[in-house]
């Protein structure tokens, strides 16, 4: 007979078997099958939400417009994974109160360690919500140039003219110039050598800059404007035609200036050094 008061101690392959038991007994077995078909039920409840959802974002972003798109995309793949969640931790009877109250902790010091994420995304949603720029627009972000394809809450993805794709995040980004907005300007300098006519060189620049903006009327915001000798340099004297046209035709606009403007000149028999020609 054990001594009074010492505890009895099961052995190993005993103690094994009754937990199993346990396990298996009806009652529990069917609390774990209803308890797992409800966390089912509740992913597969989220996926279709989350399909819907994203569905109806991106054809009212078709409607309206495409730039608010991902941060709607965004906020709802948040919201359903969050309600998921909670829900979730309720099947399996987890206090989700006091959870959440103890993530508001957790969160602090995970905040210090995610401040640069954090800044990211609140700099995204003010750049999405105060419209500075969209989808398809020209844009200059901090010295490159390039067209923008994506922009999400983290990151802002711009398409530049060599193919490159350049990702940058929205924390990181501290000017922006738009280059597809109200008008652009299409600036041509031409330097011409101190021995030319210059007055004639002028003429001749003025009178395809008239020429070109008679013939693209669509595209011009109003008549060329020849801003004379605008640089002194070894080579010779600067100048400059500008005309204002619609945003992202700047490049086309200059390239056909600068092509008939040297045509023009050649045609005057005013020669351009090679070792210049044509500067914007």
């Amino acid at each position: 007979m054990a001594r009074a008061g010492k505890a009895v101690t099961m052995p190993f392959p005993e103690a094994f078997r009754q937990v199993a038991r346990d396990i298996l007994a009806p009652r529990q077995l069917a609390g774990a099958i209803e308890r797992a078909a409800l966390l089912l039920l509740i992913l597969g409840a989220a996926w279709v939400a989350l399909r819907l959802s994203l569905a109806l974002v991106r054809r009212t972003g078709s409607l309206g417009g495409r730039t608010l798109t991902p941060l709607l995309e965004s906020v709802v793949r948040y919201v359903i994974a969050f309600a998921a969640l909670v829900l979730m931790l309720q099947a399996v009877n987890v206090n989700v109160t006091a959870v959440l109250a103890s993530a508001g902790v957790v969160g602090l010091a995970v905040g210090f360690g995610a401040q640069y994420l954090i800044r990211d995304i609140l700099a995204g949603f003010f750049l999405l919500s105060e419209g500075v720029m969209q989808i398809g627009d020209t844009v200059r972000i901090d010295g490159d140039t390039g067209t923008v394809e994506r922009i999400t809450l983290r990151t802002t993805q711009i398409r530049k003219l060599s193919g490159e794709l350049l990702t940058i995040p929205n924390g990181a980004i501290t000017r922006i110039g738009n280059l597809s907005r109200d008008y652009g300007r299409a600036i041509v300098r031409i330097t011409v050598p101190y021995r030319a006519d210059l007055t004639e060189a002028l003429d001749a620049i003025e009178q395809v800059a008239r020429e070109w903006a008679a013939a693209h009327v669509q595209e011009t915001q109003g008549e060329p404007v020849l801003d004379g000798v605008v640089d002194l340099t070894d080579a010779g004297a600067v100048m400059q035609i500008s005309v204002r046209v619609r945003p992202g035709h700047q490049a086309a606009a200059e390239a056909e200036l600068r092509r008939r403007a040297l045509e023009a000149l050649a045609r005057r028999g005013i020669r351009i050094d090679m070792r210049i020609s044509a500067t914007i």
